[in-house]
């Protein structure tokens, strides 16, 4: 009898430690996933032009972000814009640009442009990408050489009128 009180004892112990073992295991932590990283979206509507339904349609094709908008071609926005079902985006053009002040957090530059924008569109555009008009030629010589026919061409023999006379 003493040999079988003692052989439970030890099973009693052996099945304490176990248990207290297996418990300390389930209260580890386990290791967590890493969290994913949640990209926050702009708010595409306070670019002039874009109302909900483009920013919708923008944020469908994957443009949520200032950068993203700034970044896109001009390409990508139509297309986004055509899934979606819409066809009428007329200040496309200055998206971008607002786009790219808003994302560097230039808020007075964005001021500024959306101040002198119509409708989207920019009222000011960039004297680079004006022709300049051409020059009238003078004609060469005296009034009179002209009114005859006659001019600077004419004197050095490239005028094709005096010989037609």
């Amino acid at each position: 009898m003493a040999w079988f009180v003692s052989q439970s004892l030890v099973f009693i112990l052996l099945a304490f430690a176990l248990g207290v073992i297996a418990g300390r295991l389930s209260v580890w932590p386990a290791k967590k996933a890493p969290e994913p990283v949640v990209e926050i979206d702009d708010e595409l509507e306070r670019i002039e032009g874009i109302g909900p339904a483009m920013a919708n349609a923008l944020r469908a094709a994957g443009i949520r972000t200032f950068e993203q908008l700034a970044t896109s071609d001009d390409d990508a926005k139509r297309d986004a814009i055509r899934a979606a079902g819409l066809s009428f985006a007329p200040s496309l053009a200055t998206w971008s640009r607002q786009a790219r002040l808003l994302a560097d957090g230039d808020e007075a530059a964005f001021e500024e442009l959306t101040a002198r924008l119509i409708a989207g569109r920019d009222t000011i555009t960039p004297t680079a990408d004006k022709p300049r008009p051409r020059p009238r030629p003078r004609p060469v010589g005296n009034k009179a050489d002209t009114e005859a026919g006659t001019d600077g061409d004419a004197k050095a023999g490239n005028d094709t009128k005096a010989g037609t006379r």
